[in-house]
């Protein structure tokens, strides 16, 4: 049987499973079982052991349940909300003001976690209510805080692009800063699509009642509230980009600074560090149940010469620079809407990696540009998990089909974002050579 034929069967399969509502670690690791024992015999099972052997192995995955920590931590700590306080006396004056300070929330959120689900539970919770309750159209209230908390996997400590990091052999350092650029630039075109949006249309976003705007001695005073956001992204990032740490070392010295930052809270106890704790074991063991799966079913592809098809095709038709590039982006988002952009990688990258010497992309560019890509799965249906996520935390009277149309101006935007990095290459690559020359 052909390698053509193998690829329509396996991910047909893939497709169907997932279609059928399986999760997609079973589906992953079923099928490279599934597929190893039938064209390879039960023998060649220990192929999938040696794969996750080798994965769990990995010294740069030690980052991960970290960050996680981190992330957890804070969600606890009151940070976001001292930071949210500050926000929304900075920018409430102003048409759509209140949607542009979540978005810089979920920014700042972003560059302390490393996942999506800490700014879209925080804002959730408090600048949900608090736009609402002050005439802003849900969707775009729903909207900007489903697109500001997606930036947490693209702005660094991002998870994905440590796992992106340990594939291609990219340092992760670079990588990092590459993502906080692309991040920066995402985040400030959701902000002008709101602030435009506003503009045109008041009655969207209207500003505070002036009985509600705060005067200036109370904005000075609300400044405080960016301050441990600041010194923890500062201390994290700063620890990599100056050469002081890795980044596995910095994920140990984040998720120290999130224990302090919630000690100056008053919120350090035993039940904090144990839901913390909790939350980390349940998202650390999702993850690597995907990992793992994932890797096998790569690994399965690979040796049924998953490489060697690519190969053949790039050589037989010729095809072009451009072509590829846009055609790899165009899996990577159609992917996007099945699967999570862990197993993406996973399953993706070691197909892509003959191909990057051939056409000369730089993979550094090449991971952030996945990183922007694949975020826009967490919003797109029928898998989009954030959108689930916000589901479970809006009123009664926002429905799914609500949520679903909040998306769609902010995919665009992230499409944007995706374009302009791809077009202009130095707004990933320009904070790298700047930080490691």
């Amino acid at each position: 049987m052909g390698i053509g034929l193998i690829s329509i069967l396996l991910f047909g399969s893939m497709f169907l499973l997932l279609a059928l509502g399986l999760p997609v670690a079973f589906v992953l690791g079923g099928l490279a079982t599934v597929f190893t024992a039938v064209f390879w015999g039960p023998e060649s099972l220990f192929i999938i052991v040696a794969r996750t052997f080798s994965m769990m192995s990995t010294t740069t995955l030690v980052a991960c349940p970290l960050f996680v920590l981190m992330a957890s931590v804070l969600e606890h700590s009151g940070v976001a909300e001292d930071l949210y306080e500050m926000m929304y006396r900075w920018t409430g004056s102003l048409r759509g003001g209140l949607a542009v300070g979540t978005v810089i929330t979920c920014t700042l959120i972003a560059a302390m976690s490393g996942i999506a689900s800490t700014g879209v539970v925080i804002m959730g919770v408090m600048a949900l209510p608090a736009m609402l309750k002050r005439g802003y159209d849900k969707t775009l209230a729903t909207g900007c805080i489903l697109a500001g908390g997606v930036l947490g996997p693209l702005i660094p400590p991002s998870i994905s692009l440590v796992l992106y990091g340990t594939i291609a052999q990219v340092s992760i350092g670079k990588l990092f800063a590459g993502g906080m650029g692309a991040g920066l630039l995402c985040s400030l075109l959701i902000i002008v699509y709101i602030m435009v949006k506003c503009y045109r249309n008041p009655e969207l976003g209207p500003p505070l009642p002036p009985e509600e705007r705060a005067d200036w001695g109370a904005k000075i005073r609300s400044l405080k509230g960016v301050i441990l956001p600041l010194l923890l992204i500062i201390t994290v990032l700063g620890s990599i980009y100056s050469g002081i740490a890795t980044p596995t070392e910095a994920s140990a010295v984040g998720a120290f600074g999130a224990l302090v930052c919630s000690a100056i809270h008053r919120r350090l106890n035993w039940q904090l560090i144990k839901d913390s704790a909790n939350a980390t074991i349940r998202v650390q063991g999702f993850m690597m149940w995907i990992l793992f799966s994932a890797q096998a079913f790569a690994a399965v592809y690979m040796g049924l010469g998953a490489s060697r098809l690519v190969t053949r095709l790039v050589e037989t038709h010729e095809i072009g620079w451009w072509t590829m590039l846009i055609a790899i982006q165009v899996v990577w988002f159609g992917l996007g809407f099945v699967i999570d952009a862990w197993s993406i990688v996973m399953i993706t990258l070691p197909i892509l990696l003959p191909l990057i010497p051939i056409y000369g992309f730089d993979p550094l560019w090449l991971g952030v540009l996945y990183a922007v890509n694949t975020q826009t799965g967490y919003l797109t249906p029928p898998f989009g998990t954030m959108l689930f996520l916000m589901k479970g935390i809006v009123p009664k009277d926002i429905t799914m089909t609500d949520i679903y149309r909040s998306v769609i101006p902010f995919v665009l935007t992230q499409l944007v974002c995706l374009a302009l990095c791809v077009i202009f290459p130095k707004l990933v690559t320009w904070l790298p050579d700047l930080f490691f020359k």
